[in-house]
C-alpha cells in the first residue's frame, strides 16, 4: 500500500504529465441537424475549458488533447447516429495545431439519408382479444415510413412490457420478446415476436406494519377490513380505513403494475410511513397473493430553524421552532404548531431620509408570530385534504409603524395531476391593526401624502387619512392557487424544468353582503358609502399574481434559469384603495436584487418609505447563469451571474403604469453571487449593481457606478 507521501508524488507527476500535453483550444461541429451540438459534446471526453456562455470569462483549467480519447469520441458520434437511425452518416475531422502544439478541432458531419421502416409484423398475440389488440397498436412507437432507430425500438419494447403487465400478464418480461430487424439499403423490416404468459388475477392481500428497529417486543393488533388483512406491530394507532383505501387493486381482478405503483403513491401521500414495499407472493391457482410491508414514520417531530437575512439592509436574525404530530387521530391527521421571532441587530433609518433625527425615535424592526395548523386528509381521495389555520403575528416596521394580525383560514387542497396542485381557501378572515410611532405623522406628510392626492398642509385631510390608515380592518378572502411543476418528472424527454404558480383572490364580498343586508344600522364615524360592518372597516379588492420559472441544464455543472412574474390588483365595491399588507413589493433577495426589500418603486418614486407601502401592479423578469465549481457539505456550490428587470406601479396618480412609464421607469440590475451548498439549500450571497434606476434623475447608472456601489442580499435556496 503506497504511503501518503508516495500518493501525493504520484498525483503531482500525473498533473505535470497532463500539463505537458497540448491543450484543446476550440471544437467546431458543423453539418449536424438531427443531433444538436450540445448532444454531441455531452458524449465526448475531449472538451474545451468551460467559460461563461463561451465568452472566455470565468474559464476553468485548460483541457488536454489526447489522440486516443479523440478517436473514441468519433466512434461514439457514429454510434449515436446509428442509434438514431442514420447508419450511413459520415464524420470527418481536421486538426489544426499552433506552434505550441495546442489543437483546434473541426468536426464535419454529413448525415446522409436515414433508414426507414418499410414493414412491421407482430406475432404471438393470437390469445389477445381484438379490443385489447386495438388498444395496444393505437400507441405503437413503430409506424411505416418513419425513421428506424434503436432508440425507438427500445421504447416500443418497454411500452409493450408496460402495456401487457397492466392487463394481467404479470410475468411478461424482456426475454418474452424477440425482435428481428432485416435491413436492405435504406429500408428496415421489423418483426416483433412475443411469447405471452398466462394472465393472473390478484389473490388475498395482507398488510404488515412493523418497525424493525424497535428492540422491545411490540404489541400486536390484527384486523380485516374490506378483504384486506392488516397486522400492526407497535403502539402507534392507525385507522383501519386507511389501508383498504390506499390499495388500488381488488382481489379477483387482473393484475396491473400501474395499480401497484398507484398503491405505493397512495400510501406515500399519507405521510405515515417511512418505508413502503409491495411484494408478490407465490402463484396459487392462477392468483397472486399480495403483501404490503410498511414501516411507520416517527409520529412526533420537533424542528428548529435559524432565520437570517438582510430584508431592511442591516442583518436580521431570528429563530423558529415547530412541533408536529403526523398522526393525531390515527388517519394521517397532522397537527403543527410553530413560533418564530426575529429582530434586526440595529436600527433602520434609511427609510426616514426626509426627516431630521429629532423628528422620530429610532426603531429596531422585529417580527413575532405563532401559528397552528391541522390537516385532515380525505382517505377516499389520495392527495387531497382539508386544513385549518390559526395565526397571530405582530411586527415593528422601519417606517415607524407597529402592526398586529390575527387570521383564521380553511383550505381544501387537491392534486389534479401528479405534477400539479390546486388549493382553495374557502374561508379566510384576517384582522389587521396598526399603531404609529413618533415621527410617522411627519413621515406621512413628507413622503406619502402627495402620492394619494392629500395636501400635506391640510391638517384636517392629513388627520382623516391617518385615521383611515391606522384603523382596524377586516380582510375576508376567497383564494384559488394553482401550482404546476415537472421537477419530479423522470421522463428522459424532459428538456427543462418548469414551475408555474397562479393565485387569484377576492376579498370583501361576503362582508359586503353582511354590510348591505344584515348590518343596516348607522355607526359613528362612518357613512353609507364606507365599507364597514358593526363599526369595523373592511377591504374589498381583486388580485391576480402569477409567476413562471424555467431552468435548463447546459452541462452537469452549468445551468441557466429565467423567471417572469406579473401581478395586478384593484379595489372594488365601496373600497377606494387596496390594503398595503396585500400589495406587491419590489426589491430583495427574491426580487430585484439591486435594491433592498421594499425600496423600489412605485415607478420613479424617490422615497424608500413610499416604496415600503407597495403598489398594485408588478412586472419582473430575471435571468441567471449558474456555475457549480466545488462542493461544500457534499452539496454543489459555485458562482451565479444574474440580471433582473422590472418594477411596481400604481393604478393611477404620478406613478401609474402607462405605455410611457414602462419604457421610462423600469429598473434593471446585474450582479454576481456566491452559492454555498448545504442540506437545506444553497446559501446565497448576492452582490448587485444598478444599470437603470428610475428614481435617479440620471437613471442610466453604468458610467456612474463604482465597484463599491453594490447592494447586498442574503437568502437561502435559489431565487427561483
Amino acid at each position: 500500500m503506497p504511503s501518503p507521501l508516495q500518493a501525493e508524488n504520484d498525483d503531482a507527476a500525473r498533473e505535470e504529465q497532463l500539463a505537458s500535453l497540448p491543450a484543446v483550444k476550440s471544437i467546431s461541429i458543423k453539418g449536424n441537424k438531427v443531433l444538436s451540438t450540445e448532444e454531441i459534446r455531452e458524449i465526448m471526453s475531449t472538451s474545451t475549458r468551460d467559460s461563461f456562455l463561451g465568452t472566455g470569462l470565468f474559464s476553468g483549467a485548460p483541457r488536454p488533447f489526447k489522440p486516443e480519447d479523440f478517436k473514441k469520441d468519433i466512434t461514439l458520434i457514429k454510434k449515436l447516429y446509428t442509434f438514431k437511425g442514420y447508419f450511413f452518416a459520415d464524420v470527418d475531422t481536421t486538426l489544426v495545431r499552433n506552434k505550441r502544439g495546442d489543437v483546434k478541432i473541426d468536426i464535419r458531419i454529413k448525415e446522409n439519408q436515414p433508414t426507414r421502416i418499410d414493414s412491421i409484423r407482430y406475432s404471438g398475440l393470437e390469445s389477445v382479444s381484438e379490443e385489447l389488440q386495438k388498444r395496444y397498436f393505437r400507441r405503437s412507437r413503430l409506424k411505416p415510413q418513419r425513421i428506424f432507430s434503436v432508440e425507438t425500438l427500445i421504447e416500443e419494447r418497454d411500452r409493450s412490457l408496460d402495456f401487457f403487465r397492466d392487463y394481467g400478464y404479470t410475468f411478461f418480461n424482456p426475454d418474452s420478446i424477440h425482435i428481428t430487424v432485416d435491413t436492405l439499403g435504406l429500408n428496415a423490416g421489423i418483426h416483433f415476436a412475443m411469447s405471452l404468459p398466462e394472465r393472473n388475477a390478484y389473490g388475498p392481500t395482507k398488510v404488515i406494519v412493523n418497525d424493525p428497529l424497535k428492540q422491545k417486543k411490540p404489541a400486536t393488533r390484527t384486523f380485516v377490513r374490506d378483504n384486506v388483512s392488516v397486522t400492526v406491530y407497535g403502539d402507534q394507532k392507525f385507522s383501519p380505513d386507511i389501508f383498504p383505501a390506499a390499495i388500488a387493486w381488488e382481489q379477483g381482478k387482473l393484475t396491473s403494475q400501474s395499480l401497484e405503483q398507484r398503491t405505493l403513491e397512495n400510501f406515500g401521500t399519507t405521510n405515515l410511513f417511512s418505508s413502503i414495499s409491495v411484494e408478490r407472493d407465490t402463484l396459487q391457482a392462477g392468483t397472486i397473493p399480495m403483501t404490503v410491508r410498511l414501516e411507520p414514520a416517527p409520529k412526533h417531530l420537533i424542528e428548529p430553524k435559524l432565520l437570517v437575512d438582510n430584508r431592511y439592509g442591516a442583518l436580521f436574525i431570528g429563530g423558529a421552532i415547530a412541533y408536529e404530530n403526523r398522526n393525531l387521530f390515527g388517519a394521517g391527521q397532522q397537527f403543527r404548531i410553530s413560533t418564530n421571532y426575529g429582530s434586526q441587530l440595529s436600527a433602520s433609518t434609511s427609510y426616514l431620509s426626509n426627516l431630521t433625527s429629532d423628528q422620530y425615535d429610532k426603531v429596531i424592526p422585529y417580527e413575532f408570530s405563532v401559528k397552528t395548523n391541522l390537516v385532515i386528509p380525505k382517505i377516499d381521495r389520495h392527495g387531497s385534504y382539508y386544513s385549518g389555520t390559526l395565526e397571530y403575528s405582530q411586527s415593528q416596521l422601519p417606517i415607524l409603524l407597529k402592526s398586529r394580525r390575527e387570521l383564521i383560514r380553511g383550505t381544501y387542497s387537491s392534486q389534479p395531476t401528479k405534477n400539479s396542485r390546486l388549493n382553495f381557501d374557502f374561508f379566510e378572515l384576517e384582522i389587521v391593526s396598526k399603531d404609529s410611532l413618533r415621527g410617522f405623522e411627519q413621515l406621512f406628510k413628507t413622503d406619502l401624502a402627495e402620492r394619494i392626492n392629500i395636501d400635506p398642509t391640510d391638517a384636517v385631510a392629513v388627520n382623516r387619512s391617518l385615521d383611515s390608515l391606522l384603523q382596524t380592518r377586516l380582510n375576508q378572502t376567497f383564494r384559488v392557487q394553482y401550482n404546476y411543476s415537472n421537477r419530479h418528472d423522470a421522463s428522459y424527454r424532459k428538456k427543462a424544468t418548469w414551475n408555474l404558480s397562479v393565485i387569484a383572490e377576492e376579498s370583501g364580498g361576503l362582508l359586503w353582503l353582511i354590510d348591505k343586508y344584515i348590518d343596516t344600522s348607522n355607526h359613528t364615524g362612518f357613512t353609507d358609502s364606507d365599507p364597514q360592518i358593526f363599526g369595523t372597516s373592511y377591504n374589498q379588492y381583486l388580485k391576480l399574481d402569477t409567476q413562471v420559472a424555467i431552468t435548463k441544464d447546459l452541462s452537469p455543472d452549468r445551468q441557466i434559469a429565467a423567471r417572469l412574474a406579473l401581478g395586478w390588483m384593484t379595489p372594488y365595491g365601496k373600497a377606494d384603495d387596496t390594503p398595503e399588507d396585500h400589495r406587491f413589493y419590489a426589491g430583495g433577495s427574491n426580487s430585484m436584487r439591486g435594491w433592498l426589500f421594499g425600496t423600489l418603486g412605485p415607478g420613479s418614486c424617490q422615497s424608500d418609505a413610499t416604496s415600503n407601502f407597495g403598489a398594485d401592479i408588478k412586472t419582473e423578469l430575471g435571468f441567471e447563469y449558474r456555475m457549480k465549481l466545488f462542493k461544500l457539505f457534499g452539496q454543489p456550490s459555485g458562482i451565479t451571474l444574474f440580471t433582473d428587470a422590472g418594477n411596481i406601479w400604481d393604478r393611477k396618480g404620478p406613478y401609474a403604469l402607462t405605455l410611457r412609464s414602462i419604457g421610462r421607469d423600469f429598473a434593471w440590475d446585474w450582479g454576481a453571487g456566491l452559492r454555498l451548498g448545504s442540506p437545506i439549500g444553497p446559501f446565497r450571497f448576492d452582490f448587485a449593481w444598478k444599470i437603470h434606476d428610475p428614481s435617479n434623475p440620471r437613471p442610466w447608472r453604468i458610467s456612474h457606478t463604482q465597484l463599491s456601489d453594490f447592494t447586498f442580499n442574503f437568502g437561502i435556496g435559489e431565487a427561483f
